[in-house]
């Protein structure tokens, strides 16, 4: 029947692997894109204080402040990122979908 089909296809373990780390990879390009769009922001803001100066010999107090949170948070983000992440030896694998199930044989009984 397909309703077992449907549980043999989409609940077997090879396809609930496949899908969490389909799932995986597609968050962590999120968060990826997600935290250059804000970095990027950041250095916008830092950009506008620093123009906003008037020609100024001495950057304003906004620029300094915006310059030190910038600096403040890509030290950490640096360092957060080698912690985390050990050197890998080697590349992971990636995981192909699984083949789709053959029912005919027990279709045609």
């Amino acid at each position: 029947s397909r309703q077992v089909q449907h549980t043999f296809r989409f609940y077997s373990q090879q396809w609930r692997t496949w899908a969490a780390c389909f799932i995986q990879a597609a968050w962590r390009r999120y968060y990826k894109k997600k935290n250059e769009y804000l970095l990027h922001k950041e250095e916008n803001k830092f950009r506008v204080a620093l123009s906003g100066s008037n020609g100024n010999a001495s950057p304003s107090l906004g620029a300094t402040i915006y310059a030190s949170r910038f600096a403040a948070n890509a030290l950490r983000a640096h360092r957060q990122r080698n912690m985390e992440r050990p050197a890998r030896t080697t590349p992971l694998i990636k995981l192909q979908k699984p083949a789709e199930p053959d029912f005919t044989a027990e279709d045609s009984e």
